[in-house]
Order: C-alpha cells, then sequence, then structure tokens
C-alpha cells in the first residue's frame, strides 16, 4: 500500500468498486482496528476534515500500517484542504490516507498526494455515444457479453445514470451466467420493472395486432394496480411510431429515411420498421382511434368499467378490416 490515494471522477461505479478494494485490502493486511473512516454524517456536509488531520499526526499504538479513509473531499472548502494537505505531506510512517471526491477534487490535493509517492485514480463516467460500448466492456468484466444494441437499449430506457446502469448489470450478469449473452429480446421482460415491461409489451401486442396478447397483458397490468388509461399510455406510443412508420412506407420512401424519421435510436427504428412486415396504416389508424375512444371513457365517457372498457378498446384496436 503507498502512502496516500485520491480516488475521483464521475463514474460513482468504479469508484466504489475502487474503495471497496482499498478498504478490503487494508481490513486484510492489518485488521478491521487498522482503518479508520471519515464520512459526513447521515450524507450530508462533507467529511471531519479537522478530524483526519488529527488522526493523520497522531500517535499509533498499532504496530502495523494504519489507513485513513475520507471519502466525500469534494465538500471541502479551500481552507480545509489546505489543512489536509499539510497534514498528508508530514504524514508519520506507516500511515495510508485514502482520500475520495465524487466530483471536483479540491484545490492541490492531488499534486500533494503524488509528491508523498501516491496514486491518483481517476474515473469520468462515459456519455453519449461512449456509453454503450462502456456498458458492454463492464458487462465482460462481469464474465458475460452483452450485444451492443442490447446495450444501447438499456441508455434509451434507463437513462445514463451508471449506478442504475451498473446495478442492472449485475442483475443480468445472474440470470445470464458465467460466459452468457444478452440481447435486445431478453430484456424487456427483464430489466424494467413489471409494470414498465407490460407497457412495452402491450405496444409490440398491439403493433402486431394480437389481440389475445393484448388483453392478457392489460389484465394483467390492471391487476398490478394501474387504471385502463394508463395501461396504454407508452402502448399508444409505439402505435403512433407505426403507424407514421407504415405511412411513410406507403408512400414509397426507403427504409433507412422511415428509420431516420421516427425519431428514435437506431436500432429501435430498425427493430420497429422491420416488425411491420404485412402490417398497413390503416390498421395502425384504427388502433390509435380505440385507443383514442378508451381515453374518452375513462373520462366520464361511458359508464363502462375499467376492465370492460380496456377489453372493448382492445378488441376494436385489433380488429382485422371488415
Amino acid at each position: 500500500m503507498k502512502p496516500a490515494y485520491l480516488i475521483h471522477g464521475s463514474d460513482v461505479a468504479k469508484v466504489d468498486q475502487t474503495r471497496a478494494r482499498l478498504r478490503k485490502r487494508a481490513e486484510d493486511e492489518g485488521g478491521v482496528a487498522s482503518l479508520e473512516v471519515f464520512e459526513p454524517f447521515e450524507n450530508r456536509g462533507s467529511p471531519d476534515a479537522d478530524g483526519l488531520v488529527a488522526a493523520i499526526g497522531a500517535m499509533s499504538l498499532i504496530p502495523d500500517r494504519r489507513y485513513l479513509l475520507a471519502d466525500g473531499i469534494e465538500k471541502w472548502g479551500k481552507r480545509q484542504g489546505e489543512r489536509v494537505i499539510g497534514a498528508l505531506l508530514d504524514a508519520p510512517p506507516q500511515t495510508t490516507v485514502v482520500l475520495i471526491a465524487r466530483g471536483k477534487v479540491p484545490a492541490e490535493i492531488a499534486g500533494a498526494v503524488r509528491k508523498v509517492g501516491g496514486d491518483v485514480l481517476g474515473f469520468d463516467a462515459p456519455t453519449g455515444a461512449e456509453l454503450p460500448h462502456h456498458l458492454v466492456s463492464s458487462a465482460s468484466d462481469r464474465g458475460f457479453e452483452l450485444d451492443i444494441d442490447a446495450a444501447r437499449f438499456l441508455v434509451s430506457y434507463l437513462g445514463e445514470g451508471l449506478t442504475r446502469l451498473s446495478n442492472e448489470l449485475d442483475r443480468l450478469a445472474i440470470w445470464a451466467g458465467p460466459g452468457g449473452r444478452v440481447e435486445v429480446d431478453d430484456l424487456e421482460e427483464m430489466v424494467v420493472d413489471a409494470t414498465e415491461s407490460g407497457r412495452f409489451a402491450l405496444g409490440d401486442a398491439l403493433v402486431a395486432g394480437d389481440r389475445v396478447r393484448s388483453i392478457h397483458l392489460a389484465e394483467r397490468m390492471l391487476a398490478e394496480g394501474k387504471t385502463a388509461g394508463s395501461a396504454v399510455f407508452s402502448a399508444a406510443s409505439s402505435v403512433r411510431r407505426a403507424h407514421k412508420a407504415l405511412t411513410m412506407i406507403e408512400a414509397g420512401l426507403p427504409q433507412n429515411q422511415v428509420e431516420r424519421g421516427l425519431g428514435v435510436p437506431p436500432f429501435i427504428a430498425k427493430r420497429l420498421v422491420g416488425s411491420l412486415s404485412g402490417a398497413r396504416s390503416d390498421d395502425m389508424r384504427r388502433a390509435l382511434v380505440a385507443l383514442a375512444d378508451l381515453e374518452v371513457w375513462t373520462r366520464g365517457g361511458s359508464s363502462y368499467p375499467d376492465e370492460l372498457a380496456l377489453d372493448l378498446a382492445l378488441i376494436n384496436a385489433t380488429d382485422g378490416p371488415g
């Protein structure tokens, strides 16, 4: 172990993993009593800089190396940072100081860590086009293969928050097992929660004109506590996209132009267009009218109970010509 470590960056998952590794090594080498941790009280404020300074300069009865860990130093002010730097530069032998910043590092801290022979470990979160490739690499680190389109699916539906994405990768690693592979089709029922999954699946069933599956999915969502109107909110978005795509296809536009015109990530557009073989814009228009009727019914336009109103709308939405 070196005299000091600075762990910093916006990739919270990697910062946490590195902290956990250093903490485990400290406890393995010196025992639990050799490690002292300074953290914000109840996640508010900043770690006690004066307490850390006192601990760095204190005499120790422990013959082996001492470990002092301060997490959350991005909230330190200039004077707090200066006091810690002074103590760090004069730290006694057999002392390791670990400083963690989940954001901007106070001025001169990194230089002081390097000056005493320590390591500065930076983990910046990837964004935009880099993020799916980062997820593929992170999945490989967990022992399974994540298809790049599946990675884009995760970002599209879960956002760019690395903590949530990292948690989903942990779940997928268990599901896939060592050497397993996860593709887009695997994710709809696993990654999002049951309510979200039902909405996406319901949209797919309506676009496919699958009445039995549509009714089954919708009734399951009602049983989970959703209202008839909210149950088809996201499903209606899928039908509107399908209608738009079919209108462009019937107008003779090439597939790549249709996909670009849908306003969704390319892999989602490609998948949607590929699922529309044999469908007609009239079918999707009828489905949209049926869903609009459902909205009217659920806002006092009829006395139908929710379950009956939903079933009637889905029957109308998936009714064949004539």
